[in-house]
């Protein structure tokens, strides 16, 4: 029946995605004898190009201001009321929406008999707070992907209510007159609405937004991108699973997942994606797949920067968690060194061929550019398809007990044991979207708390758009391969790898500060592989993951409890209200002054510093 109908696709104003639009357009063409694309008309030719070979697709430009997916759904209806056509079922749906999730017709979505309308799933009305009760039906159907049968197409009540209809660029106002109005009309005139889900399985008043695993487990055709944009302490405070939802279309809908993360990737804020989409693991360290021997993405190149070669029997403990083939690839700072290296992994048996050891021409950039030069050609070379950067890490500026607490952080949480390494090589291989995995940010002996670009944040802003990396930044701590050992796709940091760099862009030593090319690299990596259309996943062992809750929970309550509410959207709203006092205002400016300040004379540190912080001891004075 689907196959002599017409689907009317709306492409509106908004943050459209040319991969998602091209998969949903193709996957309606192939179900459809007909599909409608309702457009704005500046992007005519480009998206008739786009669908030039498909010769069911034709376009409709808007005639209206109001570019919304309703104003479009009753442009595309009232043309096919104008022709006449009413004799075949239509479906509503656009580019705001990712879908089709299911197989369209008799094997899956589709009007059942007696029906009127086929919808992915409706507003709850009746436990709406907005909506008065006995005013609107309990459920009003959404037009995400929603069909209409011929008989209710060919009711002239139902045509009259899309010819008066007058949509607004209101969200609430096409929810009451579009979505409620068209309730109305269909319960008046004894019209049947089906779904593909039991009325029992859902119980929010927007289910689209707050229950996506839910639909998507249940039958639902669609899915809205905008869940993914909604604030993540709605996320939070609505309990909102996306990941459950995401993992099933990754299994179930491979192509409507790819759609999904392009979108994110290109305009979702890094930090905020992970949290609304959960991108954290806690690994087991045992095993999953305990007697698995060989991957599909073949051998793993491990990327060394030994500056310290004293540490190669550290590195030697992290190698033998190894349980498939790898390479090695070591940087060192001395031709003495260097020989040191190949000498120990002569006598540990490492094979010959399987890796090289190179003496960087200086050590200026350290681990970074001992990576992203040295190896250039390496990482270039479609080799690999899974990496791994490792470095012998010291920290001096802090504590001795704090830096190796840094050290274990990188070092157990990307390799604490063989199993828990087999589960991260399972995870990747599983999820060939993943491009960057790394611990998460440092929380314990580090103040990375909402603070965590430091000086950094403009400087690589400009960097990125240098480089065309074009991705929204995230406005207080980005997501970052802090301490720089991760894993990762070579493919993922194409753009690290191939841009020029040059070993006298960083710091000369020991001029290594915050806000230097080597800092910013660090926080740019995970922006990178976004750009790339990749994840970016933060995993941690359970012992890890217990002790970073306790001190978050800690300094969580702490901050919590000098709040009037116990509601973080009303401690956010108390916040806002307070504003900024003169000296915080200070402070920040302050800051920003003497980073500023860095970035251009690096050896002045050990002279403003004493100024530095005489200043801050006053401003922060009660």
């Amino acid at each position: 029946m689907l196959s002599n109908g017409t689907a009317i696709y709306v492409i509106g104003r908004g943050l459209n995605e040319d991969t998602l639009i091209r998969q949903g357009v193709e996957a309606l063409a192939a179900s459809f004898k007909r599909v409608l694309v309702v457009i704005e008309k500046e992007f005519d030719d480009r998206f008739r190009t786009m669908f030039e070979a498909l010769e069911n697709v034709s376009f409709l430009t808007f005639a209206t201001s109001v570019h919304t997916p309703l104003a479009g759904f009753r442009q595309g209806l009232l043309a096919l009321f104008e022709k006449g056509a009413t004799d075949a079922p239509v479906l509503v749906t656009g580019s705001h929406v990712l879908g089709p999730l299911c197989p369209l017709g008799p094997e899956g979505f589709d009007l059942p008999d007696g029906s009127a309308v086929m919808a992915p799933y409706w507003h709850g009305c009746s436990v709406d707070p907005r909506i008065k009760s006995g005013t609107a039906p309990d459920r009003a159907p959404q037009l995400d992907f929603t069909l209409f049968a011929p008989h209710l197409l060919a009711d002239s009540a139902f045509q009259t209510f899309w010819t008066s209809l007058k949509p607004s660029e209101d969200p609430w106002r096409d929810i009451e007159d579009g979505v409620i109005g068209l309730a109305k009309v269909l319960e008046q005139g004894g019209h049947r609405v089906s779904y593909p889900m039991d009325d029992a399985l859902l119980g929010s008043s927007e289910p689209r937004y707050f229950e996506p695993a839910k639909l998507v487990q249940g039958g639902s055709p669609c899915l809205p991108v905008s869940v993914m944009l909604l604030d993540p302490l709605l996320h939070d405070l609505s309990a909102v699973d996306l990941r459950g939802a995401l993992d099933w279309m990754r299994d179930n809908a491979p192509e409507v997942y790819a759609a999904a993360i392009r979108f994110a990737t290109r305009h979702v804020k890094l930090r905020d994606f992970c949290t609304v989409a959960d991108q954290y693991e806690v690994l087991p360290t045992q095993a999953a797949n305990p007697g698995k021997d060989e991957w599909s993405f073949g051998p793993v190149a491990v990327f060394i920067h030994a500056y310290y070669a004293e540490m190669m029997p550290e590195f030697w403990e992290l190698i033998s968690r190894l349980p498939n083939q790898a390479h090695l690839f070591i940087t060192t700072a001395t031709e003495d060194n260097a020989e040191a290296i190949r000498a120990f992994l002569a006598d540990h048996d490492w094979p010959e061929g399987a890796g090289e050891v190179r003496v960087v021409e200086q050590n200026r950039g350290r681990d970074m550019s001992s990576l992203f030069i040295t190896w250039k050609d390496v990482a270039l070379s479609g080799q690999y398809e899974v990496a791994l950067r490792l470095h012998s890490k010291r920290t001096p500026q802090v504590a001795l007990q704090v830096g190796e607490s840094f050290k274990a952080h990188l070092f157990d949480n990307l390799m604490e044991t063989e199993g828990y390494v087999r589960n991260v090589l399972d995870m990747m291989e599983r999820e060939p979207d993943i491009g960057l995995v790394v611990p998460p940010v440092i929380h314990v002996g580090f103040g990375t708390l909402g603070h965590a670009w430091y000086n950094n944040k403009s400087t690589l802003a400009d960097l990125a758009k240098q480089m065309y990396i074009d991705v929204p930044l995230d406005d207080d701590t980005p997501v970052g391969a802090y301490g720089t050992m991760y894993w990762f796709r070579p493919d993922a940091l194409f753009k690290m790898f191939d841009w020029g760099w040059k070993w006298d862009d960083y710091n000369a030593e020991p001029h290594h500060i915050d806000g230097g090319l080597a800092h910013v690299q660090e926080r740019l990596i995970a922006y990178a592989v976004q750009d790339r259309g990749y994840r970016t996943m933060q995993i941690m062992t359970p012992r890890m993951a217990g002790r970073y809750y306790g001190k978050l929970e800690y300094k969580a309550q702490m901050f919590a409890s000098a709040f009037a509410s116990n509601n973080v959207m009303d401690q956010r709203t108390e916040v806002k209200a307070k504003g900024r006092t003169w000296r915080g205002a200070i402070y920040r400016r302050l800051r920003e002054n003497y980073g500023r300040m860095l970035r251009r004379w690096p050896q002045s540190r050990a002279l403003l510093r004493p100024f530095k912080n005489a200043a801050v001891a006053v401003l922060m004075r009660r």
